[in-house]
């Protein structure tokens, strides 16, 4: 059997077409004054951060960004600092290193328009072990870890609203009511659709406590 003649479209609206084109390569970056860039009093014992959350992830985003190393992602900031008149200090490579490791990001999303239909599921990634030079230096080949990542992904947007990176080991029903604990309380849950892996009563539960449907086939050993 023949495969189908993929359709072919002809652009008869160059001018808007151009500036599309043109659009996707503008670039603008601001930074709000309001932005709380230097961080709040902790109340623990030590010495008090000097920035904030917010203001580590904006400079970590210009380094994945733009593919900077640290150093001049320090340089990029400040001179973006200096052409909108803001008198911060930037986070210096140290700090940005070490803060990175337990920051915690915030994910952006779109807002909502009704009941919020969620779709989890999981996959592993590689994490690779000693490296080559172990190998060489110890003969065998290099030990590989593999690490599970959960996500939660908006039916409608396909936007990422939870995410948790979990062992190996456990298995994708235990962490649903994390996932479900990522999504905030004011935003209605309308179903979380998943697979059966998820067909347990722990599961059944966290997502009757969230007032949603549970779209999840039912497993061969299930009982009523």
């Amino acid at each position: 059997m023949s495969k189908p003649t993929p359709a072919t479209y002809k652009t008869t609206n160059w001018p808007s077409y151009n500036e599309a084109l043109k659009r996707r390569g503008s670039l603008t970056i601001w930074f709000d004054p309001e932005m709380k860039w230097d961080a709040a009093p902790t109340g623990k014992r030590g010495r008090q951060p000097t920035y904030s959350d917010a203001a580590v992830q904006s400079c970590l985003t210009m380094k994945v960004l733009f593919g900077m190393a640290l150093r001049q992602t320090t340089g990029f900031v400040e001179s973006l600092l200096k052409l909108v008149g803001l008198d911060w200090t930037v986070p210096d490579f140290s700090t940005l290193s070490r803060r990175q490791k337990t920051l915690a990001v915030n994910i952006a999303y779109r807002g909502f328009r009704g009941p919020l239909h969620l779709l989890v599921d999981s996959t592993g990634i590689k994490v690779e072990g000693e490296g080559k030079w172990h190998a060489r230096k110890h003969g065998g080949i290099k030990r590989r870890v593999w690490r599970k990542i959960h996500l939660g992904i908006d039916e409608q947007t396909l936007e990422v609203r939870a995410v948790e990176v979990a062992g190996n080991h456990i298995g994708d029903a235990p962490v649903l009511p994390d996932l479900l604990s990522q999504i905030p309380p004011e935003q209605e849950i309308g179903s979380v659709t998943a697979d059966g892996a998820y067909d347990t009563r722990k599961c059944h539960d966290a997502i009757a406590d969230r007032g949603a449907y549970a779209v999840i086939p039912p497993r061969k050993n299930a009982k009523p």
